[in-house]
């Protein structure tokens, strides 16, 4: 029991890392920064969560995953129009 809970801090660790990064938006040129940080921390989710066998956990790092190329798109399209 106590190696889930190890497992699921380090889930949730990873997973606010990859929200934090959304800092880096908006400084200039920090989108490639974010997209990559919140790529791998998805990814490192993913893993955890799929180790654990949690299905809820996995669509939130395909989330995380997926969120700043969304992100990045919206903010693009704004400016654009």
């Amino acid at each position: 029991m106590n190696s889930k809970l190890a497992y699921l801090i380090f889930y949730w660790l990873l997973y606010i890392g990859g929200l934090a990064s959304y800092y880096y938006v908006f400084i200039d040129y920090g989108f490639g920064v974010t997209v990559m940080v919140t790529f791998v921390c998805g990814l490192g989710t993913i893993l955890i969560a799929n180790a654990l066998e949690k299905r809820l956990l996995i669509v939130l790092g395909v989330l995380l995953c997926l969120s700043s190329l969304i992100f990045i798109g919206v903010k693009t399209l704004i400016e654009i129009i």
